[in-house]
């Protein structure tokens, strides 16, 4: 199950370092570290410090790797018993302040064969299995008497090849050196390949130690990675739910002032239709007697239109309707007369015309529309007191005390 797991993880390193994100990830990280003080970049550098271990002529040299340069920590004789070189080599690694460096032992790169292969780039996913079939036919060993590693040297998207180096170290070679130190007693991290030709003695950057044989070290940065992810999601969580809480509060308190203001707007409307009703209710006799026919006014008209044979019984004003009734000799002849007053619009007979035998006269009933539009001088003359006229119960006109009709 694990091996299965590591191959998986292996596949997906594989495919991820096909993409740009590694290389933008790596620009970025540069960039972000060239911001820093430079007492931070050394101290975030220190995690790729670590501590190498050569076999010298009679000597095991232990040395600091820190940002590609070495500093020779002490040496360890090889003639010391195990136990001693055990004590020595842990004495050397608690001098510096980070005791849990990884721990490399470093072989001669004349000691190594290289090779150059090419192959399809469909190999790379399973690239060590795939190195495993070819290594007796491009080297003079089985895969089974040797630790070997591979660089992905180029990628040849054309042709859809690769380039691998690939490193191989005959276990008769290692295996003797490892045992040599401590009697095996010192668990390594990774074996990897120093050349002695470069001035600053660089690393090829491989690990040549198979997985069971390496150091057993508890990585703390999958759970502290995993704690970090955990604790940002919680945080987000956190800061959603108080971003809605207080934009909800934000709405409520809106919300009521919204309310507020549009309790004050009916009220403001209230008052202004309770004032509007007050005027209209106070102004509702003058417009009523403005935009109205005044009776004296309609009285003092048809006095001065209607002839002396001509006499009222009845005169009646109500909203749109004017009703006039009487006793006249020529009482078809009235709706011509009574067309061109100011005050009626549209006279027209009611019924019949019938004679009354008792006056000689004919009874009519005439009903019209009163008009809107009153003359200015009509308005005037309603004023003069000495155009009123009268007209009695029984129809006939009352004479004044000066004894005119």
């Amino acid at each position: 199950m694990k091996e299965a797991l590591d191959r998986l993880l292996a596949r997906l390193r594989m495919r991820l370092a096909k993409t740009p994100i590694p290389r933008f990830f790596s620009w970025w990280g540069t960039e972000l570290l060239a911001c820093l003080p430079e007492r931070w970049r050394k101290l975030i550098a220190g995690s790729n410090e670590a501590l190498l271990v050569e076999q010298d002529a009679e000597e095991f040299v232990v040395s600091r790797e820190r940002e590609r340069h070495t500093v020779e920590l002490g040496r360890i004789a090889r003639n010391l018993g195990a136990e001693a070189q055990v004590a020595e080599f842990r004495r050397l690694q608690a001098s510096i302040q980070n005791p849990a460096l990884r721990a490399i032992f470093c072989i001669p790169e004349s000691s190594t064969l290289t090779r150059n292969l090419s192959l399809p780039a469909a190999a790379e996913d399973n690239l060590r299995q795939v190195l495993g079939f070819e290594m007796d036919r491009q080297t003079p060993f089985k895969a089974d008497q040797v630790y070997f590693d591979s660089r992905i040297v180029a990628r040849d998207s054309a042709s859809r090849s690769l380039r691998v180096e690939l490193i191989v170290l005959p276990k008769a070679l290692l295996d003797p050196q490892l045992a040599s130190i401590g009697g095996g007693a010192i668990d390594f991290d990774a074996v990897d390949v120093r050349s002695r030709t470069d001035g600053d003695g660089a690393r090829r950057g491989i690990n040549l130690l198979p997985v069971e044989k390496r150091a057993r070290r508890r990585d703390m940065r999958l759970p502290l990675n995993l704690g970090l992810a955990a604790a940002a999601v919680l945080l987000l969580l956190f800061n959603m739910s108080e971003s809605l809480s207080n934009r909800q509060i934000a709405v409520e308190t809106m919300q009521a002032e919204v309310d507020k203001a549009a309790a004050a707007a009916r009220e403001v409307v209230d008052l202004k239709k309770s004032l509007q009703d007050s005027i209209d209710g106070a102004n509702f006799l003058s417009e009523k007697k403005r935009n109205g026919v005044l009776t004296i006014a309609l009285l003092n008209d048809l006095t001065g239109r209607l002839n002396d044979d001509t006499y009222l019984e009845r005169l009646s004003v109500e909203r749109n309707q004017i009703q006039i009734q009487g006793q006249s000799k020529e009482a078809a002849s009235l709706i011509n007369v009574l067309g061109d007053s100011p005050f009626l619009g549209n006279p027209k007979l009611e019924g019949q015309i019938q004679p009354d035998p008792r006056t000689g006269k004919d009874r009519f009933t005439i009903s019209a529309e009163p008009r809107s539009a009153v003359p200015a001088q009509a308005g005037q003359d309603t004023q003069d007191p000495g155009l009123q006229a009268t007209v009695s119960g029984d129809g006939e006109p009352k004479e004044d005390s000066d004894g005119t009709p």
